[in-house]
């Protein structure tokens, strides 16, 4: 049997979820997404740790930190970090963009 019939045939697991609640399970996956989404758009920009620290005005073991899911990032500091990668933000509430301020800087 290959890795990938094993993962198919795997049972979810819950091990985490019986010893952290469903809250902390679902903060833990967001910041990983996006930690994940911030390492993507700054390799895409062909921007180094350091160049992305110093366009935000924070040390580069700052950003090391939010791209590897260390740091709980503020809603302000995701608002500066999606300007300085020029990407847009959605409203998780709402499941919709962002006005269009957090993208065009207007």
């Amino acid at each position: 049997m290959n890795i990938t019939d094993k993962l198919t045939s795997a049972k979810e697991s819950t091990w985490l979820t019986d010893f952290v609640g469903e809250e902390e399970c679902a903060t833990a996956k967001y910041i990983a997404q996006v930690a994940v989404i911030i390492q993507r758009q700054r390799k895409t920009k062909g921007y180094t740790q350091k160049e992305l620290a110093a366009r935000l005005g924070v040390s580069q073991t700052l950003v090391s930190r939010w791209e590897n899911g260390e740091e709980n990032i503020t809603l302000a500091t995701l608002v500066k970090i999606a300007f300085a990668l020029e990407i847009p933000l959605y409203n998780p509430l709402e499941n919709r963009l962002f006005d269009s301020v957090a993208t065009t800087g207007r």
